[in-house]
């Protein structure tokens, strides 16, 4: 079986080079988190970008795994896919929640108690990404984000097929670049009395997403996979497309907004492209390491719990005087490890082998 053909990416249960975008996205985040910029290299200051990949993931995998349910069964269960989502995303989440309603219930006087607990309805609600608001934990505002793409998602796979689907995948990503343009800023500003620059899912989210989707539609059919093969199947395409991605992260401006960021999310796209459509490439002896891959498998609960693992060693730097400019990354990314580790083995796990019940 060819190793780029499409038969054989059909076949594939699990696409190895995954683990190694989400360990390199996490990766990004927490230097993100611990204020690390280098003056002269601006992608030091654009970590934030790592959520922007897990975007375009998330909505590839996602459809992905619909489409193929659906090419095995003739149809996918709604059902089944909102059961196995929430006993992979819900425990961690609200855990953590009420985790810090408890700490900040406990210790009132916390300067960051307040805010937290005024946004309690926006967390419990996955809509804090409408808030507008800074708080403690605000990194939820990505998950609220994807869970609202799989409330509306799914159904739309699940009853459009074809043009129709095409149609709307092709309005929302119309309307998603014209708003991160800034076509509609005089009208968010008119309407709602707010900034797009207050509601940054707007410009980091959506597009992405519906990239992954429109990639997972092109690569399920054997004519889009040929196409997309041609373009991004040779073996040096990773490393080519991680190159052009890390150009475009330098660019030297201080807004990536519009066609910038556009630019990036496409080549992220790209980027993911060239790593399913050959499962083995220049770049997957690096993504395929052990402790790579291993990040990525605890990605989720390392996002979820980075603040919370952070917080202990910023006292401690503090109590101690030392800055923390650069000295808090490297603990931050191991005791974020540590945490996400004891929450999947010994939290998450059990919750994730009731998926077996709903499987697809």
């Amino acid at each position: 079986m060819n190793a780029t053909g499409h038969d054989a990416y059909r076949a594939m249960r699990f696409f190895p080079s995954l683990d190694g975008l989400r360990c390199a996205s996490i990766v990004a985040v927490i230097w993100h988190h611990t204020d690390n910029p280098i003056a002269w290299v601006p992608m030091s200051r654009r970590g934030f970008l790592g959520v922007d990949m897990f975007f375009v993931l998330s909505g590839f995998l996602i459809v992905t795994l619909i489409l193929r349910e659906r090419g095995r069964k003739g149809e996918f269960s709604l059902r089944g896919f909102y059961a196995r989502r929430a006993l992979r995303i819900f425990p961690l989440y609200y855990g953590v929640i009420l985790l810090l309603t408890a700490a900040f219930l406990l210790k009132p006087g916390s300067e960051l108690a307040p805010g937290f607990l005024a946004a309690l309805p926006w967390f419990f609600t996955y809509t804090l990404n409408w808030y507008g608001k800074e708080t403690f934990f605000h990194v939820a505002w990505s998950l609220c984000v994807e869970e609202q793409f799989y409330a509306v998602w799914p159904p739309v796979e699940r009853f459009l097929r074809g043009p129709a689907l095409l149609g709307v995948l092709a309005a929302a990503l119309a309307v998603n670049i014209l708003v991160n343009f800034g076509a509609f800023d005089d009208a968010l500003r008119e309407l709602f009395g707010i900034e797009r620059s207050s509601l940054v899912f707007l410009e980091a989210a959506f597009t992405p997403i519906c990239l992954g989707v429109l990639l997972a539609h092109t690569l399920h059919s054997r004519r889009g996979f040929d196409l997309a093969a041609r373009a991004a199947g040779h073996p040096w395409a990773p490393a080519v497309f991680t190159g052009a991605l890390v150009a475009a992260m330098n660019i030297p401006v201080a807004d990536i907004g519009g066609p910038i960021r556009l630019a990036i999310h496409l080549t992220m796209t790209a980027l993911l492209a060239s790593v399913v459509i050959r499962e083995r490439h220049l770049l997957s002896p690096l993504l395929g390491l052990a402790p790579i891959r291993r990040i990525g498998v605890v990605s989720y609960g390392m996002y979820l719990l980075h603040h919370l693992a952070m917080w202990p060693l910023i006292v401690l730097l503090d109590r101690m005087d030392v800055p923390q400019r650069y000295v808090l990354f490297v603990p931050a990314l191991l005791a974020t490890w540590i945490a996400a580790e004891l929450s999947f083995r010994y939290y998450e796990t059990p919750f994730l082998k009731l998926k077996e019940r709903f499987s697809g």
